[in-house]
């Protein structure tokens, strides 16, 4: 009779009951064998080496003696497989001879295919050694053949650890005697005894010994608890499928076949391509084959873990708080820990880690300034797969759970792994969830909508996920998804009769169906989107991922509108305006601006007396409210600046219509402030009114650098654009003077009151006209001369929301900025500290004092900045446009990060479209036009369509730089750049590149050098390989040289030690134009130049006046550098250049 296949980790007990069963075939014998003959060595070797350090000989031979004589194995029992060299030297009696049991192994086929394993151990019995005696020889016979030793890796030692737990817990199963012989080896080993064994009592091992499925795989309660009784009941009699590390071990430790002993070769390589290999043959299965742990067993596992941490982990969990339960126990659970006083249930949003969807947060206080943090739940199925938005019902620990690691969470289940078995590869962001408490959802009150998605599909090598039906696997390019499985019989129609290479790397559209019982999220798909690798594809992607794919290009109806360009002079358009047009009034914006929707002007009135106006394009004129246009407009909200182009919030005739370009009458909305040469205001309040300009030059920031870095060089019209209107190039310069003058003075009382500003480094690429490729990056640079215009335009945002606020406290459009995150500031403070460094964030001046005095204290300022403007960044709120509408309290008004009482939007209604909202309410205040005719509840709903369009269209075009940096970097296939390390932990660290600004995950798995993580998260230490030094210390702060190259399509960070093998890169490998060498001369500057340039507010802020002259002057040398540096377009090639939003 054939015999049925029993699991791949466990044998039959039972000879009789074998022999009955169907025979599947040799392979599947030749796997069961390899498998049990590797755990019985390991369980013998175990057992070998506790019974060695029992401190009582005579209690232990009492035990043997006391063991019927028929529990010894026969010498039918099949030879074990040698499982290491050092075992094999070891002695001359084999460790199968040592096993108490009254069963015998038995594996039909021949029994010659491995040698049996030797080792030292007291004297057998008797009749042991009568029945060794076949076996010896067939030893002898077979010692000779080598057999490769692999390293395994921590998952499959982990399946034999809990594979050797069930066979020691069957076996114990069998009679008192040898629990009890069991039960005292696990108390003797140091090892074994912090397991959680529990020992089965006579009505357990009565219904187990009746079973009529007794012959096939038991699952007695493992570590964490949990059990395989609800998969059995739920599959019937299906046999249960291995896993695939089962396979990959089973291949690996047999030697009966070429083809085993090649993936035996294969798993002695390194761990990234092991892996690699594992995932190529797994997903070239059509029977794939799903985890022996459930989905119950990992929620079971995950709860009494962490309530197990939070009580004490040297504390037995008492029954009462362990959870044995299924998921409708989850809700009484609950209540129990509540109980005892352990935690509280909660209701609230859920919100998944946008870069590692194994972490999800729970909101425990709506106070940004208070010290709660945020529930944190660390597997997928502890939220019950929980989708971000979904309000969920939770129980959250109270704080001061012990720490969890990453590795800890993912030993739960493979099965909730995000979007790829071996995440732990990629580089992956990590919260850390230290200071967090720990937390599970009970159940899933309101589900979001299933949205759309895009990701990436290869219609290549199907997986099953159930008997019978095959799925693709779908890449969601949100990362907060977990992957995505498309049922293969829809996907004919997509697949057609396309070669291989045609349906692999696609870029598709899908949309999100179920998701069932596993936590499998099962889509269909709805269009192809393009290809990986093609940049317009890809952007095209980006623009889906981001909820903007519903921006298309206008009618062409829209631009004839305003095709015909009509001068602004007619009657109508003078009406109740003031008429500047013979005013020195300019633009100063980026060198490849088109829109140009802000203009300056000033005027001397008296000796300390000026006149200084801000000039903003009227759209609001050409735009009527309620129109057919402007309700296309008002859904479209802004302008999207990605890396190659720009998408406009207007139709482009109308963008030019509005653009205050020089010569040309403009229709505009200015403000006037009366000060004295140090910025104080002579008026109580400036003056609002409608005007018509005629620009006489549009200068870049250039342009403005060079006159405030040489204000004693005689100028000529060479060096400047063309300026009109009867001016001259002298009367422009004059007032680009005196304007930065008095833009100083307001910048440092602007920062004297409290405000805070980051080092947040903007790129802009070098395209090859052709291709579209990026050739080469730059860094947009803050100069003074930025930081002038900004001065000007804070001003005027600041004096129309009072304005609007006072006329319409009910529907003004203001812009607020919370306080950050507290809980985050004070962990922060905490890591500065331990390196003598002292955070105060007690309000935003101390915060941005300290920031000062940090970068003032810090070895390298340089990378002082850049680590602290990044993690500050973290706990800072994102500011939001809102209705006035009951906002009666100071704190709802104040803006954080510039630390003043109001502010709105007013100085870009090109490009944004609550500007324009802003317009009209002015209009109204001023007595132009009627108020606005929307609603309160109108404005609303505008107002959260701008938040969302203003946030999706930051993502799409910080993506689509993220994309044209990794393209530059593949195409160089390796650069180098120097980094500062911001976050260490156990097995990866964050770096921050001061080149671009990137921030790069390093993994240390991947490192080409040696790493000793035992420290971490305090430092780490790193040596090269094969080289005796003296291992380099990193920790926070540390600066690095890194290679960044691209790997399985991921951004990828390799530390490199430069003193002991110095690579000489090749010129075109480095990142932009003498980008190290301008990096070695900013970090030449002095501790102050360092300071007021990467914090953004001028030296006169920070530092006296003999430091301001050193300051000065480095920073004429630097601008002089740049203007060498500076690319200059033609037609040949193209920057496009990403505008920086104000705050």
């Amino acid at each position: 009779m054939e015999r049925k296949i029993c699991s791949a980790d466990s044998a039959p007990l039972n000879p009789t009951l074998e022999t009955n069963q169907p025979h599947s075939g040799p392979i599947d014998t030749d796997f069961l064998r390899a498998r049990s003959q590797r755990l019985a060595a390991r369980l013998h070797q175990a057992c070998r080496e506790m019974e060695l350090q029992s401190k009582s000989a005579s209690n232990f031979t009492g035990i043997n003696a006391s063991l019927p004589s028929d529990m010894w194995c026969s010498p039918t029992a099949p030879p074990i497989e040698q499982p290491s060299q050092t075992a094999r030297s070891a002695g001359s009696v084999m460790v199968g001879a040592s096993i108490p049991m009254n069963v015998q192994y038995h594996l039909p086929g021949p029994s010659n295919t491995a040698a049996p394993e030797q080792m030292p151990m007291h004297t057998n019995p008797p009749q042991v050694e009568a029945h060794m005696k076949p076996a010896c020889s067939i030893a002898n016979s077979t010692a000779q053949q080598p057999v490769k030793q692999r390293k395994l890796s921590k998952r499959a030692l982990r399946e034999e650890v809990t594979a050797l737990q069930e066979l020691v817990q069957k076996i114990s199963l069998l009679s008192p005697d040898v629990n009890a012989y069991a039960a005292r080896l696990i108390r003797q080993s140091d090892v074994l005894a912090q397991l959680d064994w529990t020992p089965p009592d006579d009505k357990g091992r009565q219904q187990v010994a009746m079973s009529p499925q007794f012959n096939r795989r038991q699952m007695p309660q493992r570590i964490g608890g949990g059990s395989d009784v609800n998969r059995r009941h739920q599959h019937g009699n299906e046999e249960p499928k291995r896993r695939e590390s089962e396979v990959s071990s089973a291949s690996s430790n047999s030697t009966t076949t070429n083809n085993k002993q090649k993936a035996t070769t294969q798993e002695a390589k390194s761990a990234r391509k092991r892996k690699s290999k594992k995932r190529d043959a797994a997903a070239g299965e059509n029977t794939k084959t799903q985890s022996l742990k459930t989905e119950l067993e990992a929620m079971r596992a995950y709860i009494n873990t962490i309530v197990r941490n939070y009580i004490g982990a040297e504390h037995k969990l008492p029954a009462s708080l362990k959870f044995t339960g299924d998921f409708s126990d989850l809700e009484a659970h609950a209540q129990r820990l509540a109980k005892e006083g352990l935690g509280r249930v909660v209701e609230d949003e859920i919100r998944v880690n946008r870069k590692n969807n194994k972490q999800a947060f729970i909101t425990m206080s709506t106070d940004r300034e208070g010290l709660e943090r945020d529930g944190i739940v660390l597997l997928p199925v502890a939220r019950r797969y929980a989708f971000e938005g979904d309000t969920v019902r939770a129980f959250v620990l109270n704080v001061g759970a012990q720490s969890m690691t990453l590795a800890e969470d993912e030993e739960f289940s493979e099965e909730t792994a995000s979007q790829d078995s071996d995440a732990d590869a990629d580089n992956v962001v990590v919260i850390s969830s230290d200071n967090c408490p720990k937390a599970f959802v009970i159940g899933i009150v309101k589900q979001t909508e299933l949205r759309q998605i895009v990701g990436s599909i290869s219609f290549t090598n199907p997986t099953e996920l159930s008997k019978g039906h095959l799925f693709y696997k779908f890449r969601p390019f949100d990362l907060r998804l977990p992957m995505v499985y498309i049922p293969e019989e829809t996907c004919k129609m997509h697949i057609g009769n396309k070669q291989p290479a045609e349906v692999c790397g696609l870029l598709y559209l899908a949309h999100i169906l179920e998701t069932d019982c596993n936590g499998h999220c099962i889509a269909e798909l709805i269009q192809p989107v393009g290809r990986i690798g093609n940049l317009p594809d890809e952007i095209k992607a980006i623009m889906i991922h981001n909820n903007l794919s519903d921006i298309k290009p206008f009618e062409q109806r829209f631009n004839d509108m305003f095709v015909n360009h009509i001068p602004p002079g007619s009657t109508k358009d003078l009406d109740k305006r003031q008429d500047l047009r013979k005013k020195c009034i300019f633009t100063i914006d980026p060198l490849t601006a088109r829109d140009l929707d802000d203009a300056v002007s000033i005027e001397q009135l008296g000796d300390n007396e000026y006149e200084i106006g801000v000039h903003i394009s009227d759209v609001s004129h050409y735009l009527e409210e309620d129109s057919e246009l402007d309700n296309i407009v008002k859904e479209r909200s802004t302008s999207i600046y990605l890396a190659n182009e720009v998408i406009h919030m207007l139709p482009q005739t109308l963008c030019m219509r509005c653009s205050l370009l020089p010569g040309e009458d403009k229709l505009a909305f200015s403000v006037f402030w009366r000060m004295d040469r140090n910025g104080v205001q002579l008026q109580e309040k400036p003056r609002f009114t409608r005007t018509i300009i005629r620009s006489c030059t549009q200068f870049a920031y250039e342009h403005a650098q060079k006159i405030i870095d040489n204000p004693h060089e005689r100028f000529t019209e060479h060096d400047f654009p063309t300026v009109l209107n009867g001016f001259q190039t002298s009367d422009v310069v004059k007032r680009v003077l005196c304007l930065n003058g008095i833009a100083s003075s307001l910048r440092k009382a602007r920062y004297e009151k409290g405000s805070i500003s980051f080092n947040n480094p903007k790129l802009r690429f070098v395209l090859d006209p052709i291709s579209g490729e990026p050739e080469d990056f730059e860094v947009e640079m803050q100069r003074e001369a930025n930081r002038m215009i900004e001065e000007y335009m804070l001003l005027a945002n600041q004096a129309v929301a009072r304005f609007i606020y006072d006329a319409f406290p009910e529907i003004a459009v203001l812009r607020n900025h919370p306080p950050p995150l507290m809980k985050s500031l004070k962990a922060l403070r905490e890591k500065f500290q331990t390196l003598g460094f002292n955070l105060d964030y007690s309000s935003s001046k101390a915060l941005q004092q300290s920031i000062i005095r940090m970068c003032q204290e810090a070895p390298n300022p340089l990378a002082m900045s850049f680590c602290l403007s990044r993690l500050l960044m973290k706990p800072m709120a994102r500011a939001n446009y809102f209705c006035s509408e009951g906002r009666t309290e100071p704190a709802d008004l104040w803006h954080y990060a510039l630390s003043i009482p109001i502010y709105t939007h007013f100085t870009s209604p090109i490009r944004r479209y609550p500007d324009v909202m802003v317009h009209r309410l002015l209009a109204a205040a001023l007595h132009y036009c009627p108020p606005p005719c929307r609603t309160p509840a109108d404005l609303h709903s505008l107002i959260k369509i701008a938040n969302e369009r203003k946030y999706n269209a930051k993502n799409a075009g910080d993506e689509s730089c993220n994309l044209y940096f990794k393209r530059f970097v593949g195409n160089k296939q390796r650069v180098r750049m120097t980094a500062v390390v911001m976050e260490i932990y156990q097995h990866m660290m964050n770096v921050v590149t001061l080149e671009s600004g990137h921030v790069i995950s390093i993994n240390y798995k991947t490192q080409k050098v040696l790493v000793n993580a035992q420290n971490a998260p305090n430092f780490i230490l790193i040596a090269e390989l094969n080289v005796r030094q003296t291992p380099r210390k990193l920790q926070l702060l540390s600066v690095i040289p890194i290679y960044l190259m691209i790997r399985d399509n991921k951004l990828t960070g390799f530390l490199h030690i430069e003193s002991q093998h110095p690579l000489n890169a090749p010129k075109n490998q480095l990142s932009g134009k003498n980008k190290l060498k301008s990096l070695h001369n900013q970090q030449q500057r002095s501790t102050n130049c360092d300071t007021a340039n990467s914090l953004r507010p001028t030296t006169s802020n920070v530092v006296g006046s003999q430091a301001q002259a050193q300051v000065h002057h480095q920073q004429q040398n630097l601008a002089r550098i740049r203007q060498q540096q500076q690319y200059h377009p033609n037609s040949q090639q193209r920057i496009y250049s990403m505008r920086q939003n104000s705050l």
